[in-house]
C-alpha cells in the first residue's frame, strides 16, 4: 500500500546505459532536502533507491526489467 505524499514534479536530468541497465538522475530541489543515499523514493510510481544526492538532484539505478515495464523505459529511450 502507497502512504507516501507526491513533494514535487521532478525532472530526468539524463539517463546513462549500463549494459543492459541504466542510470537516471532526477532534478529535483525538495525532495532532496531530506534523503540520504540508500532511501526509497518513487519516481513515476517506480521505487528508486537514491544514490549520488546531491543539494539539486540524485540518480537511482534502473534494471532493464525495470525500463520494459514501466513508463521510465520511455525516459531512457528519449533520453539515449
Amino acid at each position: 500500500m502507497f502512504t507516501g505524499i507526491i513533494e514535487e514534479l521532478g525532472h530526468v536530468r539524463s539517463v546513462e546505459q549500463r549494459g543492459d541497465n541504466a542510470r537516471i538522475f532526477i532534478e529535483a530541489r525538495l525532495v532532496t532536502e531530506d534523503i540520504h543515499e540508500g532511501d526509497s523514493v518513487a519516481v513515476n510510481g517506480v521505487c528508486l533507491t537514491a544514490l549520488n544526492v546531491e543539494k539539486d538532484s540524485f540518480a537511482a539505478d534502473v534494471s532493464r526489467e525495470t525500463l520494459d515495464r514501466s513508463t521510465l523505459g520511455r525516459c531512457y529511450q528519449a533520453r539515449r
